[in-house]
């Protein structure tokens, strides 16, 4: 199996083309499951960027119209396998993991449609398809952040804070000359 991680725990892979196809099928198993629930669904996070190392963990975002819909996502995704934390839920946005804590293998975020935190989740994923060297900055940051937090998922996370909003900011600089 390509994908899954222990819980917490970093570990950084070259690229693999099986991660789209992993995204493709669990896709199409949520839409099978959630149907007119989801507005939108989209493969994001570094398996979602061709040519990127990555942790082998599938992130997928969905957009919904309201957080009124959660009791009855949470009941389908706990029957595919998603753990439902109501500590990983806040007004913006609603996280649930998939896998055993020893290798977990995807992540799920349901947030608003339109809001911030989908334009920017996307924004980023599309500036690191279109832009190879800043992908490639990112592959270098990861790999040694990895080096430096193999056992602290939250520091590497947090470490990467400053990259993704310069990021950000380049693709917003983008889009005002375009």
């Amino acid at each position: 199996m390509s994908i899954g991680l222990q819980r917490g725990t970093v570990q950084i892979l070259p690229y693999d083309p099986q991660w789209a196809h992993e995204y493709e099928f669990e896709k199409q198993r949520l839409m099978t499951a959630l149907g007119n629930t989801i507005i939108a669904i989209e493969h994001v996070g570094s398996t979602s960027v061709p040519g990127l190392a990555a942790k082998p963990l599938i992130d997928i975002v969905a957009a919904i119209d309201s957080f009124e819909r959660l009791p009855a996502i949470i009941h389908a995704l706990t029957a595919m396998g998603y753990e439902h934390m109501p500590e990983r839920i806040s007004n913006e946005r609603a996280f649930f993991p998939k896998g055993p804590q020893q290798r977990r293998t995807h992540h799920l975020s349901f947030v608003l449609q339109g809001s911030d935190a989908w334009r920017q989740t996307i924004t980023f994923r599309d500036y690191l398809r279109q832009h190879p060297e800043r992908r490639n900055a990112y592959a270098v940051l990861k790999q040694q952040l990895a080096s430096a937090h193999a056992d602290d998922r939250y520091a590497y996370t947090a470490a990467k804070h400053d990259f993704i909003e310069q990021t950000l900011q380049l693709a917003l600089l983008d889009a005002v000359r375009t």
